[in-house]
Parts: structure tokens; C-alpha cells; sequence
């Protein structure tokens, strides 16, 4: 049998008052709680070997504290056996119990068993392999495209190298351009610079210690709130939708301040020229012109035509920024929910 577990833990000052019958038990119970899940059910009895002969006995006890009681009725939930096996020869479970005893600060220098010049030589061999690699293996080093009066480091050295430019005491955990100017003095290999980057930039100790040196975030910069309908709009194209009697595209526009919505269908994406008249006929003939337009910078936004028609009518174009379309959160919102309902 091998062990597949060991468990020990200090006494409370409560338990160290009990006595030693309760300190056999106690060791007893917590080893149950602690393999329970491997104990309980079992299909066959497990035994509990301990050095305290007075616990094969426990199950015929006819007086027990409250205390016991509690820890006998714990006991019923596991089919079990004890047996009795003196200390002197229960020799590892009463090793692991000693507290141990450190040597003394006198005590004479312990002679290795390996001899100093052995490890040096394995050490020696470990780091010589790589070249001798190369050296037997008589193949050109350097590829032709190395530039002169630098060393070509090997495929398999250029991590050894990398943490020695960036992680050792004489680096200094240096930035990119500065760990790629100490490599390139003396050194090459291809993808110099990609690799500098990759492994300076995915540093832990760099990206966990280092302040960033980043402008912070400024302040949220909410649109502001219409006061009456139909004065500030945003709007947005829904576009790659399957065919339905040649539509393909919908144009949402959505009154920021009712949250009414138009939805017009369209066979492909308009010009501005077309936007224009969309607009006109569908938006300003039913609510008139708004104060606002909030969309995001495609191109019939974007247009020359779309922004002097907007500045003839005094619309104010406000455009999302780039790669962010939260700026635009409502239009994008109600695009959401209309896929849900196609």
C-alpha cells in the first residue's frame, strides 16, 4: 500500500485542554471530515489503525459526555474498523506527530556526497551542449543576410539572449527601444525587432511594476437631453438582412427624447444624394427638421452633399467617434432589438 494523503493541523487552546482519550478521538474525526467524500458510502469497511488501545472500545461505551456523543454520532455516518498497533511499531504515522528539531548551530559541517568538480562538470556540459550541437552539426550558422561584424544567435539561444538584455541585474527591465539598442551593439538574427517587441511588451514584471505613461481617461461626455420630440434624432443603417420583396437594408431613425422609431426598408444603401430624399420625404415632411442629427461616419454622413444640405436647413451634425459606437447607443440599441424581431 502507498499513501494517497496526509492532513495535521495545530490544536485550539480549547482542544489542547483535553484529554489524551479525546485527542486520539478528536484526530479520528477530523481525519473523517477531511476524506469524506472518499469514506462515506463506501461499499466495503475501511480500518483506522491507531496507537491508543482504549478506542476499539469506543463502540461499547456505555457513558459518554456531551462532547462524545456528538463525535460518536458523526461515526455512525461510516463503516469502519479499528485496530490497535502499538507506537513502536506504527513507526510512520508517530514520525510525522515529532515536531522537528533542527541542528544545532555547532554542529560540524556536513561532507557532500557528490564532489564539487562532478556538479561543475555537469553544469559545464549543460551549457555547451547547444554549441556543440551546432559545431557537429556542420551546417552554415549565419544565414547570408547577416550583417557584418555582428554574431548570429541561433533559433534555439534567442530566449537565453532576450532575458539576458531585459531581465538580468545588468538590464534593468529597459523598454523596447532601448533593449533592441543593446542586442543590435554586437548580435543579430531575423525578426530582431518583432521579437524584442513581443517579449518586452508581455514582461509580467514590466506590465505589473511600470507606470503607464498614458494620458488619463477624461470625463464621460453624455449627449445631451432633447426637450421636446423629434429635436434631436439618431439614426443608423441595419444592413446584410435576407431579402424580403428586395429590401435588403433599413434605415432606423429614433427621437432620442420619445424613443419613437421609423423603420424604412431599402434594396441596397443610398447615396447622399438618395439620403436626402429619404429624409425629406419620411422624417421632415412628417416632423419637421430636427435641431440635432447624432449617426455614426459612413459615408453618406459624411458626404459634402449630406452636410450642406444639413448646414442650408441649420441641422447640427454630431458624428460617433471612431470605433466606438457606443456614442450612438440608442440607434444601436434599436438595431439590436429589430434583428430580435425579424
Amino acid at each position: 500500500m502507498q499513501p494517497c494523503g496526509f492532513y495535521s493541523r495545530k490544536l485550539s487552546p480549547t482542544e489542547v485542554r483535553y484529554d489524551i482519550g479525546d485527542r486520539e478521538l478528536l484526530a479520528i474525526i477530523l481525519a473523517l471530515k477531511e476524506w469524506r467524500h472518499l469514506l462515506e458510502g463506501s461499499n466495503c469497511p475501511f480500518s483506522i489503525i491507531t496507537d491508543h488501545k482504549n478506542l476499539i472500545y469506543l463502540s461499547e461505551a456505555k457513558r459518554l459526555n456531551p462532547r462524545q456523543a456528538r463525535w460518536a454520532l458523526f461515526l455512525t455516518r461510516f463503516d469502519f474498523v479499528i485496530s490497535y498497533r502499538p507506537g513502536s511499531k506504527n513507526i510512520k504515522a508517530d514520525a510525522l506527530s515529532r515536531q522537528h528539531e533542527p541542528l544545532s548551530a555547532q554542529a560540524s559541517v556536513p561532507v557532500p556526497i557528490v564532489p564539487e568538480k562532478k556538479i561543475l562538470a555537469s553544469l559545464s556540459t549543460q551549457v555547451d551542449s547547444p554549441l556543440w550541437n551546432l559545431l557537429l552539426s556542420k551546417q552554415p550558422l549565419a544565414p547570408p543576410s547577416k550583417p557584418p561584424n555582428k554574431l548570429f544567435v541561433p533559433p534555439e539561444e534567442v530566449h537565453t539572449v532576450l532575458r539576458l538584455f531585459h531581465e538580468s541585474k545588468f538590464a534593468g527591465h529597459f523598454g523596447v527601444e532601448k533593449t533592441l539598442t543593446l542586442i543590435k551593439r554586437n548580435l543579430w538574427w531575423p525578426r530582431l525587432a518583432n521579437d524584442v517587441k513581443e517579449y518586452v511588451t508581455t514582461c509580467f514584471v514590466c506590465t505589473r511594476s511600470k507606470p503607464s505613461r498614458l494620458r488619463p481617461t477624461g470625463l464621460l461626455q453624455p449627449l445631451p437631453v432633447p426637450e421636446r420630440p423629434w429635436s434631436h434624432l439618431a439614426m443608423d443603417f441595419l444592413v446584410e438582412l435576407t431579402p424580403s420583396f428586395g429590401h435588403t437594408v433599413i434605415f432606423v431613425v429614433v427621437d432620442r427624447f420619445s424613443k419613437m422609431a421609423h423603420f424604412i426598408p431599402l434594396k441596397s444603401l443610398p447615396s447622399s444624394s438618395e439620403l436626402v430624399q429619404i429624409f425629406t420625404k419620411e422624417i421632415f415632411r412628417l416632423h419637421g427638421v430636427p435641431n440635432v442629427l447624432v449617426s455614426d461616419r459612413g459615408s453618406q454622413f459624411i458626404s459634402k452633399f449630406w452636410r450642406g444640405f444639413c448646414h442650408q436647413l441649420g441641422v447640427k451634425l454630431s458624428f460617433s467617434s471612431a470605433y466606438h459606437p457606443q456614442t450612438n447607443g440608442l440607434a444601436e440599441r434599436t438595431n439590436q432589438t429589430l434583428k430580435t424581431y425579424l
